[in-house]
């Protein structure tokens, strides 16, 4: 009995050991912001490919003027999370290179976008502006995931209702969205759509971060925004990372305008006449009975 009793106490001690050494794994670590907006990440190096820490960075939101700056580390990496969406301009400096400013980085939400500055000796005086760069690929992350941005949301033809979700059709694995359910028990009149072939209570929608479903008919969303009021759609349908959780169909994240400095608005005018609709192809066509005739009364 006492050698069972030493060997139970070791085992727990064992457990005890291994936890508070994850414990300190973990805090050791750390812990970054999930990517409910945007993020933009890079290294700073010379011409040699040698990194440069210290490099000071300073990140312009080109809409609101909305400044960010900091330092590339020792390993000449610099980061700046939680972003809001939109095109941003990159500025780097560092003591005996050229001053180096990218323009027209685009930031998407729950994405990370990587821009890797080179610099070149020189004076700080001196500015080296790049104004267009090749498209970039996706290689921080794993997922698989489409957008629907400023021009699809206010270009492509919606039905009545203004509804974003009848868009979710033109990405890749989506149902066609169908109406469902009367108005009191789906005021926004969301619409029920399933993807890659899972159930329809498989989604999952944010809107700035926070989960919006209808607590009466789960496979519904329960807010739905004004189309003109949304910034981007970002839609991941497969390998989900972790802050993508509660979705097993597609996680379908939205984010709401911020505002601009420039002053706009927007306004829309529907007209729905059958003189401009396509006639059904199974239809039968009602054949036309009356029949015209001349001055004598003779079919003309």
């Amino acid at each position: 009995m006492i050698c069972q009793s030493a060997l139970v106490q070791r085992r727990r001690m064992a457990a005890f050991l291994f936890v508070l050494a994850l414990a300190l794994a973990f805090s050791a670590t750390p812990a970054k912001a999930q990517l409910l907006y945007g993020s933009i990440v890079g290294n700073v190096t010379d011409e040699s490919g040698a990194v440069i820490p210290g490099a000071h960075v300073t990140i312009t939101h080109d809409e609101t003027g909305a400044a960010r700056s900091g330092e590339s580390n020792a390993s000449g990496v610099y980061t700046f999370p939680t972003l809001a969406t939109g095109s941003y301009t990159i500025e780097v400096r560092s003591e005996g290179f050229r001053t180096h400013s990218e323009t027209a980085v685009a930031v998407g939400a729950n994405d990370v976008t990587r821009v890797d500055i080179g610099l070149q000796l020189g004076q700080v005086t001196e500015t080296v502006e790049v104004s267009a760069s090749a498209a970039r690929l996706q290689t921080d992350r794993a997922e698989v995931r489409a957008e629907l941005g400023r021009q699809e949301l206010q270009n492509v033809p919606v039905p009545l209702g203004r509804n974003y979700q009848m868009l979710l059709q033109t990405v890749p694995g989506f149902s066609p969205p169908r109406n469902a359910h009367s108005v009191p028990a789906n005021p926004t009149r969301a619409v029920r759509f399933s993807v890659n072939g899972t159930s329809e209570q498989s989604n999952n929608v944010r809107i700035d971060g926070a989960s919006s479903y209808n607590p009466n008919l789960t496979h519904m969303q329960g807010i739905n925004p004004a189309l003109e009021s949304i910034e981007v759609v970002n839609v991941v349908t497969n390998s989900f990372d972790a802050e993508q959780g509660l979705a097993g169909g597609a996680s379908i994240n939205l984010q709401i305008k911020s505002g601009s400095n420039d002053v706009h608005g927007s306004a829309f005018w529907y007209h729905n006449n059958q003189r401009f609709q396509a006639f059904p192809y199974f239809k039968p066509r009602q054949r036309n009975l009356w029949v015209s005739c001349d001055s004598r009364g003779l079919p003309s």
